[in-house]
């Protein structure tokens, strides 16, 4: 009883990390997505409006270059790295998952090897 108790622990182990790996990477993606989006679109509206002259004292084109130069400042200059870094890692991952069953690796016994002393 305690044996079939321990190898049903390990089977629930091995599909709790399996669903804990799927959600990351199924998460992971869209968020390193739009976080670069955003730090693109806000470093593109900060270009194109940095010519930008004011005339008004409420003026929603200089607020919104405020929200977008903090956004930058918060993100940072690792941010749009990490989720590049990040996007290459699944990709490899992807690769190496799709590629593995192609890659066989026989063992002495499977290769019919004598072993002699």
């Amino acid at each position: 009883m305690v044996f079939s108790f321990a190898l049903l622990t390990e089977e629930v182990a091995a599909v709790t990390d399996n669903k804990i790996f799927k959600f990351t990477a199924l998460v992971s993606l869209p968020v390193c997505a739009l976080l670069l989006i955003l730090t693109l679109m806000s470093a593109y509206f900060v270009a194109a409006e940095s010519i930008h002259e004011c005339h008004e004292e409420d003026c929603p084109v200089c607020a919104t270059l405020e929200v977008c130069e903090a956004v930058l400042n918060r993100i940072g200059g690792a941010m749009p790295i990490a989720c590049i870094a990040s996007i290459a890692y699944m990709v490899m991952a992807l690769c190496v998952k799709t590629v593995m069953p192609f890659v066989t690796v026989l063992s002495p016994v499977e290769e019919k090897i004598r072993m002699n002393n």
